[in-house]
């Protein structure tokens, strides 16, 4: 089912061309432009399709215990995809502050909440 929204979703951010066959050449046009939506998120909501509204009979082949470790690493798989596709062309400084600023705000505010909680000396509030 993840393969099935994966393959939908590519379809319709890119569109498809069929050669081969009898039917002759099928074109289906790209039909989302303004927005731009990963695979991996068709992936991840037909996932979520085929576990509420698939049968119970098929989804009772796993124990509950077996069945949440895969999904847990399945969605980190996912994820970790989805995070290896983004395109930082052109946005150097942006992406360096962004992952910056927010890292060094919270050093700096748990400096200062130890300076002041504790009384402990700057350097090593920073250490």
């Amino acid at each position: 089912m993840a393969t099935i929204g994966g393959i939908l979703i590519q379809i319709m951010m890119h569109g498809t061309k069929f050669e081969s066959g009898s039917v002759g050449p099928v074109k289906i046009p790209r039909l989302l432009k303004a927005i731009q939506i990963p695979p991996l998120v068709g992936m991840i909501i037909f996932g979520c399709l085929a576990r509420n509204f698939l049968p119970q009979t098929t989804m009772q082949h796993y124990p509950e215990l077996t069945a949440g470790y895969i999904r847990i690493i399945c969605l980190s798989v996912i994820l970790l995809r989805g995070g290896l596709e983004l395109d930082f062309k052109g946005k150097g400084l942006t992406v360096v502050l962004l992952t910056l600023l927010p890292q060094v705000g919270e050093a700096c505010a748990a400096a200062v909440a130890t300076r002041f909680i504790f009384g402990m000396p700057w350097a090593l509030c920073f250490a």
